[in-house]
């Protein structure tokens, strides 16, 4: 009875069922909705399979060319990352990580002189592959609230690199400020430092130029050049800080007491400006790099008066803010700094070996 009962309602359901009815032709294609279009399972397997082949193409240049150092000269690789470039005209690779890549600890570090071209240094350092650089000036040294969270979190706001680059930072406040050489031992005592010298009576000027532009910015008052570095008899007022940051050989013998002066490269900022291609090449040599900062790098822009960056896909200068104009400065002001910075000049000069040749007068 139960099987005979099971079949009859079976039977009934199956009663109720229509089907429709095969298409007696491989042709005969009425039964597809028309005004429809559908990919055959295949084509969208294989639209898949090219994209996937494309991306995965596109990942690979994209991480060769960075880790070979060609983004800056590879028109595929701008391409691929031009979102990603920085204000130098290259990767931003503290944004940017790839396998076995890291964040690490500067190896070298711009200390100064503020006002010395070291953005222009740090900007054609930026072109060679084997080196990353920080932009924003860090201030951990010099910064007593920064400098006590550790260097982990120093380390932490460095850009990402592989083992085999040298990581820059600057800050040109450091050269002024008396606690920072320690500060650095105690990071690295082996660490590369780069410095820059210039004219102490031009770079006393340049410095008041930038405050001054500064506080016109902010609608403030500013007082003359000669008001500032003239104190009330008339002599160079030497608690003015523009020219305090002048007097290298003060700031220099505290770096001394730490480090040795083969750890530190000298430039005298002039040589810098006059011949980029040949100063980088002996920095290269410093930082036990390859050449490959190429006097085809650089040309000379005489609008702005200097050189700017060249390479096969990018032409970049240096922002509008630096070489700017001085005002006119009395003559007999300027002779009282050059006097003033003379006697300060000449033990710089004999302690580290080179004379610059500043004028005195």
């Amino acid at each position: 009875m139960i099987k005979i009962v099971m079949y009859e309602q079976v039977h009934t359901m199956a009663s109720h069922i229509r089907y429709s009815p095969l298409p007696t032709d491989s042709s005969d294609t009425s039964h597809i909705k028309k005004g429809k279009f559908a990919f055959p399972k295949i084509s969208r397997l294989k639209v898949i399979g090219v994209l996937f082949i494309v991306l995965l193409s596109v990942g690979m240049v994209a991480i060769s060319c960075l880790h070979k150092g060609h983004c800056l000269n590879n028109a595929v690789c701008n391409t691929v990352i031009q979102n990603n470039l920085s204000d130098f005209g290259q990767l931003k690779s503290e944004h940017v990580k790839f396998h076995h890549m890291k964040k690490r600890l500067p190896q070298c570090i711009i200390i100064g002189a503020r006002k010395a071209g070291t953005r222009a240094l740090l900007t054609y350092l930026n072109i060679h592959p084997d080196i990353v650089v920080k932009g924003p000036e860090m201030h951990f040294f010099d910064d007593d609230d920064f400098y006590h969270q550790s260097l982990e979190s120093y380390r932490k706001q460095m850009p990402f690199s592989y083992r085999d680059q040298i990581t820059v930072e600057k800050t040109p406040a450091y050269f002024t400020e008396e606690e920072v050489p320690e500060r650095i031992y105690r990071m690295n005592k082996t660490i590369k430092l780069l410095l820059l010298f210039r004219d102490p009576a031009e770079r006393t000027l340049s410095d008041y130029v930038q405050i001054a532009e500064g506080k016109k910015s902010k609608n403030k008052p500013v007082a003359s050049f000669e008001e500032h570095v003239l104190d009330s008899k008339g002599n160079i007022n030497r608690s003015y800080k523009a020219v305090k940051r002048s007097i290298y050989h003060k700031h220099l013998s505290h770096w001394l007491e730490f480090f040795s002066l083969d750890q530190i490269f000298i430039i005298e900022s002039q040589d810098l400006v006059d011949n980029p291609a040949g100063v980088m090449y002996e920095v290269e040599e410093f930082l036990q790099v390859e050449h490959k900062i190429k006097p085809s790098n650089f040309y000379f822009n005489k609008t702005k008066g200097f050189y700017c960056i060249k390479t096969d896909d990018v032409q970049k200068c240096l922002a509008d803010s630096k070489g700017r104009q001085h005002p006119d400065v009395d003559t007999t002001v300027q002779r009282k700094l050059r006097r003033f910075f003379a006697p300060h000049n000449r033990k710089l000069y004999k302690m580290i070996g080179t004379n610059f040749h500043w004028l005195e007068e």
